[in-house]
């Protein structure tokens, strides 16, 4: 995931906070940890956090939304889970505006097209519909993708959102090839999958596959009653949504190498961003929201002055504007003080750096974390992997993230005792260390 010695894209000049593109509807700012460093031949770290936002100025509009909700009624969804996601879905209902499309289909061992695709939908005849489906059957999970994709490609337009977004409780056999295919098809194509999994018996890492190819989330629910809220807060936010895809793209300069990339807001998760890469999907980006991007290079050998380390490149899929498309550039800086002058430095402490950048590490590091006990407890290293949650628990108790902290305390015990971690504790742990995200609110942090 690095990249050397390559050639810049273009770019404007950037040192600090920056608006970078008067022109466009969005826009970047770049905050580093440091604006000036001795000029060494050894490598030094240097961490930007890139902000994407769209102009205020802009005066976008939501897109309209082309939502299908595929929800699993297999045998297990019967009773509080079926009523919950009853529940979810009239509020949803009751949140769609004129202009949005909804479809709705139910699937087990086969799917059934409750509600074809439209606008102004019938409310009441909605709800009525699906309480009276009764849970039967197994999951297969292809089944439901399929007659959902097929529901959002008849609903949408050249200026919708389009999403599927699933809701199962159970693993699906048999056909995950199938998800993945379709999953990918779906993301060269301007669909989304959305995944919420409710319980511990489904498959994490197939819904994580599907909603990556696709450029999509998962959500883990652990307990059926926060189904409404979860889905509300999600489709919510889709409705503020007036850039569909927002990538990045990212070339080092000469004697820089970017070594880890990761988005902090909405979500934590790593990013695969560098030369030969294409660009990395960063999702949907809403009206007054923003994401954020951390971003750490070594750098070495890089003569003295001011200096850029890397050019960045970020575009939005905008319907209405220029070709559908709106971009902002950004240079990462840095001056590079020679040997003889780095008295006029003085000594950097940790209160010279940008607070948003210790935040924004702090989440990496429970990341990162969080995928070495998965590599551990793969070599059969249970003791470490123990000793890892344990030291996870003090740092998410440090951060007043105390719910997350039993749990990783509960799963090192578990594992110190069974040498393997509980389903819920499982899902709990890594869906909870991504959601440990800065906030997607507001100016950018200083």
């Amino acid at each position: 995931m690095s990249a050397q010695g390559s050639q810049p894209l273009p770019s404007r000049k950037a040192t600090g906070p920056l608006d970078l593109d008067q022109q466009s509807a969005l826009t970047a700012h770049v905050l580093t940890s440091h604006t000036r460093l001795p000029a060494l031949a050894d490598p030094q770290a240097l961490y930007a956090l890139v902000s994407v936002s769209l102009r205020a100025d802009a005066a976008l509009d939501p897109l309209p939304l082309n939502l299908c909700l595929v929800i699993d009624h297999s045998t297990s969804m019967q009773g509080p889970r079926q009523q919950a996601v009853q529940v979810a879905t009239r509020r949803i209902v009751d949140r769609l505006r004129p202009n949005d499309s909804l479809s709705l289909v139910v699937f087990n061992d086969r799917a059934e097209v409750l509600l074809p695709a439209r606008r102004n939908v019938d409310k009441a005849m909605v709800k009525a519909a699906l309480s009276v489906v009764q849970p039967a059957g197994g999951t297969e999970l292809l089944q439901g993708l399929g007659a959902g994709m097929r529901e959002v490609v008849r609903g949408r337009t050249k200026t919708s959102l389009n999403y599927v977004v699933v809701l199962t409780d159970g693993r699906t056999y048999g056909d995950e090839a199938g998800c993945l295919e379709l999953a990918k098809w779906a993301g060269g194509h301007q669909i989304h999958i959305t995944a919420m999994g409710i319980g511990d018996d489904w498959n994490e890492d197939l819904l994580d596959e599907v909603a990556h190819l696709s450029g999509g989330r998962v959500f883990y629910i652990g307990n059926a009653q926060r189904v409404p809220e979860i889905l509300d807060d999600a489709i919510r936010y889709l409705t503020r949504v007036a850039a569909r895809q927002t990538t990045l793209q990212a070339a080092a300069a000469p004697g820089a190498i970017l070594r880890e990339a990761f988005l902090v807001a909405p979500e934590v998760r790593r990013l695969t961003v560098g030369e030969g890469q294409p660009p990395v999907w960063l999702g949907p980006l809403g009206v007054g929201e923003r994401q954020l991007v951390l971003l750490e290079y070594h750098i070495e050998a890089v003569p003295p002055g001011l200096q850029p380390i890397a050019s960045l490149r970020i575009e939005a899929d905008i319907p209405g504007q220029p070709g559908d498309v709106a971009s902002a550039t950004a240079d990462v800086m840095v001056e590079l003080v020679p040997r003889s002058e780095t008295g006029s430095i003085g000594r950097i402490s940790s209160a010279d750096i940008p607070t948003a950048i210790p935040n924004a590490l702090a989440r990496v590091a429970l990341l990162r974390m969080h995928e070495k006990v998965g590599a551990e407890l793969a070599a059969g290293l249970t003791d470490s992997a123990t000793q890892r949650l344990e030291a996870m628990a003090v740092r998410l108790s440090a951060m007043g993230e105390t719910e997350l902290a039993r749990s990783a305390m509960l799963e090192a015990g578990q594992l110190a005792r069974t040498g393997m971690l509980s389903p819920e504790g499982r899902k709990r742990m890594r869906y909870g260390t991504r959601a440990l995200s800065l906030t997607t609110h507001g100016e950018h942090d200083d």
